[in-house]
């Protein structure tokens, strides 16, 4: 189950309501990825537990599951079925008509207005939740609102979900640390106006955070609870509010939990600095995560990020000084990108002590400015089928790069930097079992080369 919607079932837990909502994705991993196994479990679910509501979460590059999992659970369930998120968010009417399963959409955030709708009032009266009356859709009376005090919401219910599955030991929540870990939203919102974002569409504009002691007993919580020794924040920049990562930073130093947890954040480079870095380090945090998205200004500046290249090199700086491993997140596919873009940001990679990066290509979703500059109507247009979904998203349609030329110079330039990195740092962290493999691997191309 998505966090947000922990927080909504446990709103709604509180309230007396039961409500089902549904992670088909997380399903299909417990169950080997049969879909057929995966849809019958939920079907079976919705029919057992006769929910008051069911509740669907709806991100643009996976729209076609609600549209899936919509139509399945209309076919078994006739009471609320409701969706929300960041797509529902930003196309409201239009995911009502393409998705005539659904009763009722909510836009931004949800929790509240869920609620009231559980509680008995009708959709029409709530602000921000498109419904349906007549054969006709009725927009809101008004936006929906922003929750001013976070506080006020119930923790999360991770008591509904299966902790044990999410929570298994991996490196893949905090990257190369082999912990039993969370993730955990601890603020909502972001101070920048990035083109390709569409956080602020949801959430509004400014950050609103969860108290210190708030955080300190959802970290009890899932330490005590789940047995994690590892936290990954997953808010937008968790150093939006220095005072309050400080506060968080000591608290945990105070409680002797920084010698039992290990964490890590995301935050904006132009919020490091030496004391908070070292601050970081010594309350446990083992790796920070930042944007770099480009390694030019003028490309930085292309697509609204607010930040400066010097100020990137600068924060990764402090933070290896520190102690502390650094991940790179970098863009691809940008509008007007040339060849030599990419050599550029190959350049920044080989210049600047990062421990791990990844190139991803730009997505232009629903509600975003690139969007309406780049994507135009296309969700209007289209079928909302896996194909045509994901056509559109792997569909360069603003860089200056033909395809071919792009592959041609991933292969031979990213790809073998790529490699080679992650070899080093294979060797660094684990040297006795990959010099094993590489001698391994040495041994069977020469005994395929004797057997030819």
């Amino acid at each position: 189950m998505p966090l947000g919607l922990a927080f909504i079932a446990a709103e709604l837990g509180r309230a007396g309501h039961t409500v089902a909502i549904f992670d088909r994705f997380a399903a299909q991993f417990r169950l080997g990825f049969d879909i057929g196994q995966v849809n019958a479990a939920m079907l079976d679910q919705v029919k057992q537990f006769q929910p008051d509501l069911v509740g669907l979460s709806t991100l643009s590059p996976l729209i076609y599951d609600t549209v899936e999992s919509a139509a399945l659970v209309r076919g078994v369930y006739s009471g609320t079925l409701v969706a929300g998120g960041y797509h529902a968010t930003a196309l409201p009417e239009l995911t009502l008509r393409k998705i005539p399963a659904l009763d009722t959409v909510f836009t931004g955030e949800g929790e509240i207005a869920l609620t009231r709708l559980a509680d008995g009032a009708a959709p029409s009266a709530i602000p921000g939740v498109w419904s349906r009356k007549g054969g006709r859709i009725v927009p809101p009376p008004a936006p929906a609102a922003q929750i001013a005090n976070l506080d006020d919401l119930a923790l999360p219910a991770f008591d509904l979900m299966d902790t044990s599955f999410y929570t298994q030991r991996t490196d893949g929540v905090i990257r190369r640390r082999n912990l039993r870990a969370a993730t955990l939203v601890t603020s909502r919102g972001c101070y920048a106006h990035c083109a390709f974002c569409a956080e602020s569409l949801t959430y509004g504009r400014g950050v609103r955070w969860h108290s210190t002691a708030y955080v300190l007993e959802w970290i009890a919580r899932v330490m005590h609870d789940d047995a994690v020794d590892g936290i990954h924040f997953h808010d937008n920049d968790w150093l939006a509010n220095e005072a309050r990562a400080r506060e968080i930073c000591e608290a945990l130093m105070q409680r002797g939990w920084h010698r039992r947890l290990r964490w890590s954040i995301q935050a904006r480079a132009d919020r490091i600095t030496p004391e908070l870095a070292k601050l970081l380090k010594a309350a446990g945090c083992m790796l920070v995560e930042i944007g770099v998205e480009v390694g030019t200004q003028a490309e930085l500046d292309r697509i609204g990020k607010g930040s400066t290249v010097a100020a990137t090199k600068r924060a990764v700086k402090l933070c290896r000084q520190a102690g502390m491993d650094v991940h790179a997140y970098m863009l691809t596919h940008l509008p007007g990108e040339t060849i030599a873009d990419l050599d550029q940001r190959l350049a920044w990679l080989r210049r600047n002590p990062v421990t791990s990066f990844q190139w991803s290509p730009l997505n232009i979703h629903p509600g975003t400015a690139m969007y309406q500059e780049h994507g135009g109507n296309f969700f209007a247009e289209h079928a909302w089928t896996e194909a045509d979904v994901a056509r559109y998203y792997a569909t360069d349609t603003v860089s200056a790069i033909p395809p071919p030329a792009r592959r041609a110079w991933m292969e031979r330039h990213y790809a073998p930097y790529a490699r080679w990195r992650w070899w080093l740092d294979a060797v660094r962290r684990h040297p006795l079992p990959v010099l094993f493999r590489v001698a391994l691997a040495k041994i069977h191309k020469r005994i395929l080369r004797f057997a030819k």
